[in-house]
């Protein structure tokens, strides 16, 4: 056999790599996505990295696919199946999870406690954020950020703060979970110009079948009547014979 012959396409496709479905490539997309929603709070930056990585990984895999592993067997599916259940999972968690991540790290709520309360041009805001160690415990005095008094016990700032910071989670999350409802009740799963090329599809199925009916009843129609032209036939030529054979009998 010439090796230095010219190699067929299918050939040259079935000495590459057999292809190991997308398993793999959904699992680093859905990690990735869990990584980047869940804790975007505390890494603003993330999906811009993401969004790189992405543009990346695009041609990357696109070479890998086109170049080195062998063509997959094509399947019918009508969505990415439990994949999308998985990524809405996330998703609803990144949600909850950056409200507790705004709430419980974040000077926002302090501050604006502090401005309701004491002061609103935040004068001396730092000062009342430190607690000072409590007596006894220490040579010398220690300040650290915490909301105690001197004998180490939280102070009704604290319980303020805590209940404010658990409502604005509550808050949060019911106002991010109603925007995403509007958005997807607002925005269709199918585009209008796609809905309409489908219906026409349908009418024009149905209107095949209800002719291909059509044309089956009038075939059944038509062998019918020609039946029933051929059993007249036969009646006639019966009696021509009956009427023939009394016209010889009396004849004799």
């Amino acid at each position: 056999m010439n090796k230095n012959a010219i190699k067929t396409r299918w050939e040259e496709d079935y000495n590459l790599i057999e292809s190991q479905g997308l398993f793999d490539e959904y699992l680093e997309m859905v990690l990735q996505f869990g990584f980047i929603t869940i804790f975007v709070a505390a890494f603003p930056l993330a999906p811009l990295f993401a969004l790189l990585n992405n543009w990346v990984e695009i041609r990357l895999d696109a070479q890998k696919y086109v170049c080195e592993t062998r063509r997959p067997v094509a399947d019918r599916a009508q969505d990415i199946g439990v994949w999308f259940s998985i990524l809405d999972g996330m998703a609803q968690l990144a949600v909850i999870s950056n409200a507790f991540l705004i709430a419980f790290t974040s000077e926002f709520l302090p501050r604006l406690l502090y401005q309701f309360q004491y002061d609103s041009n935040l004068d001396g805001f730092t000062d009342f954020s430190l607690a000072v160690s409590p007596n006894g415990t220490m040579n010398q005095t220690c300040r650290y950020r915490d909301f105690r008094d001197k004998e180490g016990h939280y102070t009704l700032f604290y319980w303020h703060l805590l209940a404010i910071r658990l409502g604005f989670v509550i808050v949060f999350e019911h106002v991010v979970f109603g925007i995403c409802r509007l958005i997807d009740f607002m925005v269709p799963d199918v585009p209008e110009a796609l809905e309409i090329k489908i219906k026409r599809e349908r009418y024009l199925a149905k209107q095949a079948l209800a002719d291909t009916d059509t044309i089956m009843m009038n075939d059944s129609s038509d062998a019918g009547e020609d039946l029933e032209d051929d059993d007249d036939d036969n009646v006639i030529d019966v009696e021509v014979s009956v009427n023939v054979v009394i016209s010889v009998t009396s004849c004799v």
